[in-house]
């Protein structure tokens, strides 16, 4: 049973069908509907809302199409548009009264400082999490981190026991690896996995320090329908560089050459996770960039 208080909707007729009563968010709602952009009232809209104590009072939503606003009911005048995209995590935080108005508008000043800046550093040289400088041609695991780090120190005796050095030190950890299926004999592209990791170099040439495997460069394909990292054999051209940012902890996150958007991690299994660039709005606000830890082999 839904305890919740159902959030108004007042949904213009033509735009109806984007409602699309598919979650929760949705399912727990109270719609009315309205003919045209020339029967917005926002007063009008807070009254009927009043006049409806059984439902959440402090917000409603007014829709047209895949454009959604949220409006404060004693104050109208004060409004947050927000697209489709962030339809869910926005209208269920209002409801629940965990979020306001006001929140999503310090998180839209806020998104700016949660971007790359695009500068390069002079000089630039890769370093592993120690600050030590990793030469060209050494080779080296990249280990994503993310929550289940925190457990490691919990790892059951039993299911270590008998484990190698070698295979202790990869043990119950995510690594960038590389997917050589479902690639329709193109060029292998980059991909999550866990407990499993393949080796990597770095080589500089003027002044670029370019990310490697087995010989072949990581590049992002501009022209590709995916935002895949690639490993192809040729020096990736400028616009299919893949820049590297050190973190405050000095691990390391990546972007497009110049680019703002990081590289996202999205485990679609537990075993495997989509590694590529990751620009939808609900993952620039809320979600994190990968970041990686350099492991010398």
């Amino acid at each position: 049973m839904n305890e919740q208080k159902p959030i108004h909707y007042f949904v213009c007729s033509k735009g109806s069908d984007s409602l699309g009563l598919t979650n929760a968010t949705e399912d727990n709602t109270i719609v009315e509907y309205f003919d045209s952009e020339e029967d917005v009232d926002l007063a009008k809209f807070a009254d009927i809302v009043k006049s409806k104590p059984n439902c959440v009072q402090k917000h409603f939503i007014v829709n047209k199409g895949d454009d959604y606003c949220a409006v404060e009911t004693d104050s109208v005048k004060n409004s947050y548009v927000f697209s489709v995209r962030l339809k869910y995590r926005i209208v269920s935080t209002l409801a629940a009264g965990t979020a306001t108005i006001e929140s999503f508008i310090e998180e839209d000043k806020r998104l700016e400082n949660k971007l790359a800046k695009p500068e390069r550093q002079p000089g630039f040289k890769l370093r592993d999490a120690d600050g030590e400088i990793i030469p060209d041609g050494i080779k080296f695991a990249l280990q994503i981190l993310r929550d289940r780090e925190e457990d490691e120190n919990d790892e059951d005796e039993d299911e270590t026991e008998g484990l190698s050095k070698e295979e202790l030190l990869y043990y119950n950890k995510d690594w960038i690896g590389v997917n050589s299926f479902m690639n329709d004999g193109k060029d292998h592209f980059l991909c999550g996995n866990v407990d499993y990791h393949n080796s990597f170099e770095c080589e500089t040439i003027d002044d670029i320090v370019y990310l490697k495997h087995d010989g072949r460069y990581f590049y992002f394909d501009i022209d590709g329908e995916t935002n895949d990292i690639f490993i192809g054999k040729a020096v990736p051209a400028k616009d299919q560089r893949v820049q590297i940012h050190y973190t405050d902890d000095s691990n390391i996150c990546l972007t497009g050459w110049g680019g703002r958007i990081y590289v996202a991690c999205e485990w679609v299994k537990c075993s495997y996770g989509v590694v590529g660039l990751d620009n939808r709005e609900e993952q620039l606000r809320w979600g994190s960039p990968m970041k990686l830890r350099i492991v010398r082999l």
